[in-house]
């Protein structure tokens, strides 16, 4: 296997390092290499060097975390969608920032192509305690199941959840707003059911949309 550790601390910058440390806290290592110059890199392994890192590589900085994420969506394309959905579900528990997290369910648009195959996995997690878990699910159910004919079973689903942690909070508001956008029937009657918190967050982001009247 390449040098991934070495490849990615000559792209990283040191000045970005401490930009990025602020966007993140929590996270301890990070080498400050820019998303785009990650990206840029993942492009570079072969179907094979990508199933390898994935399986055998040992992660430690965020940007190696990152990497594992871009991988593993592009993996997922070209394997039986059962059986991503197995290694999808593995590499959850290892989320733990809302950048790998929201970049990690942008790539898996695999969902979009099969998502009566996926809709039992995010209503799975949808029931998660744990706050990035949540999140994921929650951002998947925005982004692929939204304008889906699975729109009330998922919303019944989001609305059962009641999130304590902030990203998952804020996750849950972001679905809230953008499924009253595009479903406003359906979601605007629910929006009660929230938690206190989620409202609010919910109204700001409405309030904040060019695209709400």
């Amino acid at each position: 296997m390449r040098n991934i550790l070495q490849d990615l601390e000559k792209l990283a910058d040191k000045k970005y390092k401490k930009f990025t440390s602020g966007l993140l806290p929590g996270v301890n290592y990070i080498l400050g290499v820019r998303v785009p110059k990650i990206r840029t890199y993942a492009k570079t392994f072969t179907f094979e060097e990508a199933q390898n890192f994935y399986k055998n590589y040992k992660t430690k900085y965020f940007e190696e975390y990152f990497l594992k994420a871009v991988l593993l969506a592009r993996i997922s394309k070209q394997i039986p969608p059962e059986n991503a959905i197995k290694l999808i579900q593995k590499f959850i528990p290892e989320i733990s920032n809302w950048s790998v997290c929201d970049a990690f369910c942008a790539d898996l648009k695999i969902i979009k192509k099969y998502p009566e195959i996926f809709l039992p996995f995010i209503l799975k997690n949808l029931k998660s305690k744990q706050e990035f878990t949540q999140r994921t699910s929650l951002n998947l159910a925005r982004a692929y199941y939204l304008e889906s004919p699975y729109f009330k079973q998922i919303l019944k689903a989001v609305l059962n959840l009641k999130p304590t942690k902030y990203y998952a909070q804020m996750a849950q508001a972001w679905f809230m707003c953008e499924a009253y956008i595009k479903q406003q029937e359906l979601t605007k009657p629910t929006l009660k059911y929230l938690t206190p918190e989620v409202y609010a967050m919910t109204i700001r982001k409405l309030k904040d949309s060019y695209r709400v009247k």
